[in-house]
């Protein structure tokens, strides 16, 4: 009997020509998404391309002019420009510290329209006050990029519950439900039989149609197994709204209520809750002003800057080994005043970065957390986890640049108490910075659990409200 509705379904849903028309539509959105986040991909690799590319261009002039120096020439150089100096090194030489994109980058835009992805860290920048935020279009960081992150989230429900909700209605609608009660079956049964069906031809649809898009892109070949992920939690993700259409339709009322419910359980789903859960966040855990921040930076620099002779007198008591052994004024006198000033200042402003901070990974914590409210924060973090732009991993990188800032001026500040100058076989000992994505953990595998247990509860609660509804669906 349940090969014959197999059979029946399939018959009718060709003559419908609904799989073919599914397959077109989801088809051109899939290369359409997965075209423009290659395009931002595109874009970043260049930016980061651009930055190194002038870096080297740099490091390439400068060997020329410390060997024609060494070699007793005068090259037109001022002393402000000079590479010989370190100073002028530390901040016109800086390496670029890029978050490179991952190979599933363009599958979800995430948190890359806010923040950058190459910094160049210099000698006298204020590592502790990095900026990692870029400007970026306010209509789109409103709605999101049409990536295939959007269409999935948003657009792919649509697609399912217009292909499911009137499964029942539909029958009873053309009197045909009747006929059905005469045989030995369940309607139960029967609905799951039909709706099981079209989530099979759904799933398959959508699968064929992710990986025709991926394949225009070469860099998916090395990730195999996030494909694999990405086809799972999708997959995941249409069984849930096949089984909210279960459920509504259970009920046993008209398609045009059925329609009207399952619209309203996406727009509250998808759109409202996500958006409550963050504002909840914003209230709960308020994030000091980085105005306000700023200003007490200002405000302890302009008071360190009128005692730098001191600072630096203490500075040398604190860190004898710097202490200058050459007789004559340390030709870096006033970065060294600049560096011990700095340390001061971190101190001053150390309690508004840590509450900053303390805040801002509070609200981060709130929204991980509550995510299992909704399928579809759930199906973005996987997203955003799978293609390497998720706000962990911009923060992973914010820690790691300013990680290595220290490093870098470490390299430089020991050398300049010393007052030497800079060699070009020095250029080789620089430090150099590399994105470790393994420092963020991956939380693809909850959000697997998180949308796996929506679909059991979903189909549980599917069968309570048929048991319920069950008299009225046969009397109608």
């Amino acid at each position: 009997m349940y090969k014959h509705n197999f059979k029946y379904e399939w018959m009718q849903l060709q003559r419908d020509r609904w799989v073919v028309i599914l397959l077109l539509v989801f088809l051109t959105l899939c290369f359409f998404a997965t075209s423009n986040g290659r395009k931002k991909v595109s874009v970043r690799q260049n930016e980061i391309a651009s930055s190194v590319a002038a870096v080297d261009e740099y490091e390439s002039s400068a060997k020329h002019i410390i060997d024609s120096l060494e070699s007793g020439l005068q090259p037109d150089v001022s002393p402000w420009t000079n590479p010989q100096r370190l100073s002028v090194v530390g901040n016109k030489g800086a390496r670029v510290a890029a978050l490179p994109p991952a190979p599933l980058a363009f599958i979800a835009t995430g948190q890359s329209d806010l923040f950058t992805h190459a910094v160049k860290p210099t000698l006298t920048g204020d590592s502790y006050m990095l900026s990692f935020t870029e400007m970026s279009n306010p209509v789109q960081l409103l709605f999101g990029s049409f990536d295939l992150a959007f269409l999935c989230i948003y657009m792919l429900p649509l697609l399912v519950l217009a292909f499911s909700y009137n499964v029942l209605s539909a029958e009873k609608e053309l009197g045909s439900l009747r006929l059905m009660m005469a045989q030995p079956v369940s309607i139960y049964s029967w609905l799951l039989h039909k709706l099981t069906l079209r989530f099979i031809i759904m799933t398959a649809i959508v699968w064929i149609s992710i990986l025709a898009a991926m394949m225009f892109s070469s860099d998916v070949l090395g990730s195999i197994s996030g494909i694999i992920q990405v086809l799972l939690i999708v997959a995941l993700y249409i069984l849930f709204w096949f089984v909210v259409s279960l459920v509504v339709n259970a009920f046993g009322q008209s398609s045009g209520l059925n329609a009207v419910t399952l619209i309203s359980i996406w727009v509250v789903l998808v759109l409202l809750l996500p958006a409550i859960l963050a504002q909840t966040g914003n209230s709960i855990y308020p994030i000091p002003s980085r105005i306000n921040m700023v200003n007490e930076m200002r405000a302890a620099q302009a008071e360190a800057t009128t005692k730098a002779d001191t600072i630096l007198q203490n500075f040398y008591r604190d860190h004898p080994e710097l202490a200058q052994t050459n007789e004559g004024e340390n030709s870096y006198s006033y970065y060294l005043k600049f560096f011990a000033s700095q340390d001061v200042v971190k101190e001053e402003v150390k309690p508004v970065l840590s509450t900053y901070e303390a805040q801002l990974k509070a609200q981060q914590r709130w929204i991980s957390t509550l995510r299992y409210l909704s399928p579809s924060l759930l199906l973005q973090n996987a997203f955003n986890d799978l293609a390497g732009t998720s706000t962990r991993h911009y923060d992973s990188y914010r820690e790691q640049v300013v990680r290595y800032a220290e490093e870098w001026r470490s390299y430089f500040l020991p050398r300049m108490f010393r007052d030497e100058e800079m060699k070009a076989a020095d250029f080789k000992a620089l430090p150099l910075f590399t994105y470790r994505y393994e420092e963020v953990k991956s939380q693809y595998a909850s959000d697997l659990f998180g949308l796996a247990l929506f679909a059991g509860l979903g189909l549980i609660l599917s069968v309570w409200v048929y048991r319920t509804y069950a008299r009225e669906i046969l009397m109608g």
